[in-house]
């Protein structure tokens, strides 16, 4: 919130502080709710419902506008967002489209240990990378090669994180309202198929964006795989990597990162991503360098807030978190 507010902008926070209702007063049930009994559906799907209702129903949001969705707890804004804009063109060619996080992995989807990711594997879905191909039957066990195959052929900007990973999405709004419903599809499909025959329910989120990236060749979607906008911590992060950042086996930022707002750089490409996001097994670097950016934003812009936009209030950034106002 600190930074986009120093970018002259204004970060939109949705069902903040365990809303339950959207801003319009209606709900979408059980599903509304926070996450119940460690199920992740709950935890990790509540952000679809809330996202699908921004862009179906903000009156002022135009086709041709750009929206920005980013995880925020794990995250650190490093760079300018006004470069977003500029990134974007690049990515789709000056076209209509989205653009996805790129991670290295499949993430918690085809991959997955357990009974979940057994039955993952062991169902098929209809896929159609191209236009201009006739849709083939691919078994779970192939989809993350079929995501791999897909980035490959239709990404502009090479980079090493191939698969389609949902904490980071750049999009207009006609395109993020298409690719939302065509998500929503499939998750009805499944639990419809559930209902009839005890199968199983999809957990969370990242795995519904995958499924619809191989499913929807009419819309213009692309893996941010070289991180100019959103890099995600991995293993294939080491030492020297990044300056100021130790790399995944450290304990995260020195505290010169972010020094006189200085973003860190990616020594292979030469890159300063926007995001820098830090999930999972490196949340715990998370606090060396966001302490070392809030040194930096603390003192900038006074009187910093984000909007709640089911509340539809200003909420201030020092009444929150005075280390960064």
């Amino acid at each position: 919130a600190s930074s986009i507010f120093q970018d002259d902008a204004l970060l939109e926070v949705l069902a903040w502080n365990y809303s339950s209702t959207f801003f319009d007063g209606s709900t979408c049930g059980a599903a509304c709710h926070g996450n119940q009994g460690n199920d992740n559906r709950y935890g990790q799907q509540k952000k679809l419902h809330w996202l699908e209702h921004y862009v179906e129903k903000t009156s002022d949001l135009d086709d041709d506008d750009l929206v920005l969705f980013t995880d925020a707890w794990d995250v650190i804004v490093q760079a300018s967002t006004q470069r977003l804009t500029e990134l974007f063109l690049k990515h789709t060619q000056n076209q209509r489209g989205l653009i996805f996080n790129g991670e290295p992995t499949c993430g918690d989807s085809f991959n997955s240990e357990g009974i979940y990711g057994a039955k993952l594997r062991g169902k098929a879905w209809n896929i159609q990378v191209e236009p201009n191909q006739t849709p083939r039957l691919v078994g779970g066990n192939y989809m993350c090669s079929a995501i791999a195959a897909k980035t490959a052929s239709n990404t502009l900007v090479p980079g090493p994180n191939w698969s389609l990973g949902s904490g980071g999405i750049l999009g207009d709004v006609r395109s993020l309202r298409t690719f939302l419903r065509r998500v929503t599809e499939i998750r009805v499909a499944q639990e419809e198929e559930f209902k009839l025959h005890q199968t199983f329910l999809f957990e969370g989120d990242q795995v519904l964006f995958q499924i619809a990236y191989l499913t929807s060749p009419e819309i213009n979607v692309k893996i941010d795989t070289a991180a100019e906008i959103f890099f995600v911590i991995s293993y294939l992060i080491g030492p020297g990597d990044f300056n100021e950042y130790g790399g995944c086996a450290s304990t995260g930022c020195s505290p010169q990162y972010f020094h006189d707002g200085v973003p860190s750089k990616f020594a292979w490409n030469g890159v300063e991503p926007v995001f820098f996001h830090f999930p999972g097994d490196y949340k715990h670097q998370f606090p060396s360098c966001a302490n070392a950016a809030a040194v930096y934003r603390r003192q900038k812009s006074p009187g910093k807030y984000f909007f709640d936009v089911d509340r539809q209030r200003k909420v201030f950034v020092s009444s929150l978190c005075p280390d960064y106002s």
